[in-house]
């Protein structure tokens, strides 16, 4: 059958526009898989990683193959993205072995890693924790949270003896080439015995030799006020050698977490105020279970790019 030239022309319009839509969106493509040129002018890409909580919806908790196999394909993804390490928080049912195993099929390490360690009523199993990070190359290690989740400790001797337990755990750890760290969330900075917090009681009853700290810049804003990183840091710097990086939200204090670098957290201060080696800058986005409009993956990617590109 002939086509009319109307058609003819209206065919090749469509193809012409189709085509060129393909041309922009493999450009969007390109352009979000890779980073923009900062180099040398933000913090090094080998400081770089993400806590995988980011992804604990996408990934889930489950143990099975698919569960795995959303693993890879995250791990996949941030290596794609130019990520170099990643901070676990759960093995999605593989071994220490096979989880190294699938870092390494896609260049990345393990710069930390969040492990229950337990507290002096329920002690971890420490043996096992420092035999799986030996395997998996981390040297920095520590629960995700103090004991908040209930908040089972009411007084200033149980936060404490904790920080003895922790303590005592730091030793075990530096003798197996390890270092167990302490990550905060705003409580620390909230509750206060006598005019000291948490944090401040955490800090005088443990040894630097044996526990270090990751700072999360947003809870820590969360807890004490926009100004509450600074302070901290400019008094217990040398201490602090990991961030949790992760911006707040602009309107009524305190915001929502919010993509870095879109929020309101002044990051450059924030770096700039430490005073000792930052070991790791590590990305964070708590997950909105249930929220279809997050993408864990847009938050790794634009985290990335602002530790990139941010200058301090």
């Amino acid at each position: 059958m002939k086509v009319p030239k109307s058609h003819g022309r209206i065919a090749r319009g469509l193809i012409a526009v189709a085509l060129a839509s393909c041309v922009a969106l493999a450009a969007a493509g390109t352009a979000t898989a890779q980073s923009p040129d900062c180099a040398g002018q933000g913090v090094p890409v080998n400081k770089i990683s993400v806590q995988l909580w980011t992804f604990a919806e996408y990934i889930g908790f489950g143990t099975d193959a698919a569960t795995i196999a959303r693993t890879e394909e995250v791990f996949r993804r941030l290596s794609e993205m130019g990520y170099r390490n990643v901070e676990p928080f759960t093995l999605s049912g593989l071994t220490a072995a096979q989880y190294k195993t699938l870092l390494d099929k896609y260049g990345l390490k393990a710069s930390a890693r969040h492990v229950d360690v337990g507290t002096p009523q329920n002690p971890s199993d420490f043996d096992q924790i420092l035999a799986d990070n030996k395997t998996l190359g981390i040297k920095y290690f520590g629960s995700g949270a103090t004991p908040i989740f209930p908040p089972i400790y009411t007084t200033e001797a149980e936060w404490v003896a904790y920080a003895q337990y922790l303590n005592a755990l730091g030793a075990r750890a530096r003798q197996a080439g390890q270092t167990l760290m302490v990550h905060n969330h705003d409580i620390e900075f909230e509750t206060t015995f006598g005019g000291r917090t948490v944090y401040d009681i955490l800090m005088a009853n443990t040894d630097p030799n044996n526990v270090a700290f990751q700072l999360d810049l947003y809870w820590a804003t969360n807890g004490g006020g926009l100004a509450n990183p600074v302070n901290v840091l400019e008094r217990y710097g040398n201490r602090i050698q990991l961030f949790h990086v992760k911006d707040m939200a602009a309107g009524p204090f305190p915001g929502p977490i919010e993509i870095v670098g879109e929020g309101i957290i002044d990051f450059p201060a924030i770096f700039a105020a430490s005073k000792g080696p930052m070991r790791y800058y590590v990305v964070e986005h708590d997950p909105r279970f249930g929220d279809p409009s997050f993408d864990p993956f847009e938050a790794a990617q634009k985290g990335f790019d602002y530790l990139r590109c941010v200058t301090y």
